[in-house]
């Protein structure tokens, strides 16, 4: 994410001003740093605000996780930026696997570490941080920024390539035996625009008027969920939580360059599934990056037992 100032040195509780856009603070992180150890690690306070509409916008009963991954990403940019300056033109690679629900009402800390030499992918930086609360860690995190592009080629909109081909079902091309099926099962792909959020929103771009890894990451939890629902055929009432996100995106692509979505269709496991997205260029059909998405789902009286509410 562009970020436009340093990770700030404000007490917990602090409420930042409203109306800024700088596309990577959204009011979550108050960093405590040691300047004669400016990048050394740090534990930095999670602020959870019930009344920011971005994160919260219905009620909810616990820490929504796009709130620790905008935490994670605040974090990690602040301290890019406090090394070299506003970060733009870069990959950032994010790996965050969720361990368990986080509670409201309880203090969160997000301990930060950076990586000897970059860790991998030739990145030039790299962290590690983890979101505790209490003794027991709510979510594990890997940030990369810079390196590599990412190694897959181009994906055309018009026609996606087919990868990984499978033999269609027999019985459905009404044949018996395998080696007389001559047809690979048919490839379903969904797209979706990348909608860009409106000026002063927390995930915004600000001034510089770019796709913010937030925006992209949020964009892409949202299709995940729809898909859930539409491709899944997931009822209306389904929760569908937060096992893993792994994301490869552009830092600083501006928001004029219109993004969208490319899904393959592939069939949940259970109650479980994984969501692989390419995000392309609209126009061009240039692959820009990638978000997989697990989940778990439970219906709604499944979300209740599992909170002890019924």
């Amino acid at each position: 994410m562009v970020v436009s100032g340093p990770v700030k040195s404000l007490a917990p509780g602090v409420t930042r001003e409203t109306g800024t856009q700088s596309g990577h603070d959204n009011a979550s992180i108050r960093a405590r740093r040691d300047r004669a150890g400016l990048f050394g690690p740090v534990v930095v306070p999670l602020r959870v605000d019930e009344g920011d509409r971005c994160f919260f916008d219905h009620p909810l009963d616990h820490v929504p996780g796009m709130l620790l991954v905008a935490g994670v990403l605040d974090l990690v940019l602040g301290q890019a930026e406090a090394r070299s300056g506003a970060v733009g033109g870069d990959r950032l690679r994010l790996s965050i696997a969720f361990e368990r629900m986080c509670e409201l009402g309880r203090p969160v800390l997000l301990h930060c570490e950076e990586l000897p030499d970059g860790g991998e992918y030739g990145a030039r930086a790299a962290w590690q941080v983890r979101a505790d609360q209490g003794d027991d860690s709510v979510c594990r995190a890997t940030v990369h920024l810079g390196g590599r592009d990412d190694p897959a080629g181009p994906v055309e909109t018009a026609v996606a390539p087919v990868t990984g081909v499978t033999a269609a079902d027999a019985g459905l091309v009404h044949r018996w035996l395998p080696e007389n099926v001559l047809v690979g099962a048919t490839v379903r792909t969904e797209r979706a625009a990348v909608l860009v959020p409106p000026v002063g929103h927390r995930l915004h771009g600000g001034a510089r008027g770019v796709h913010t890894p937030g925006a992209l990451i949020e964009s892409a939890r949202q299709l995940a969920t729809l898909l859930g629902h539409t491709a899944h055929e997931r009822g209306p009432d389904a929760q569908m939580l937060w096992l893993s996100l792994d994301a490869d995106l552009p830092v600083g692509l501006p928001e004029s360059v219109p993004l969208e979505w490319s899904w393959e269709f592939a069939p949940a496991r259970g109650v479980r599934a994984q969501y692989r997205m390419a995000l392309v260029e609209a126009d061009s059909g240039r692959r820009r990056g990638r978000v997989e998405i697990a989940v778990h789902t439970l219906s709604r009286a499944g979300y209740r037992k599992r909170r002890g509410a019924g």
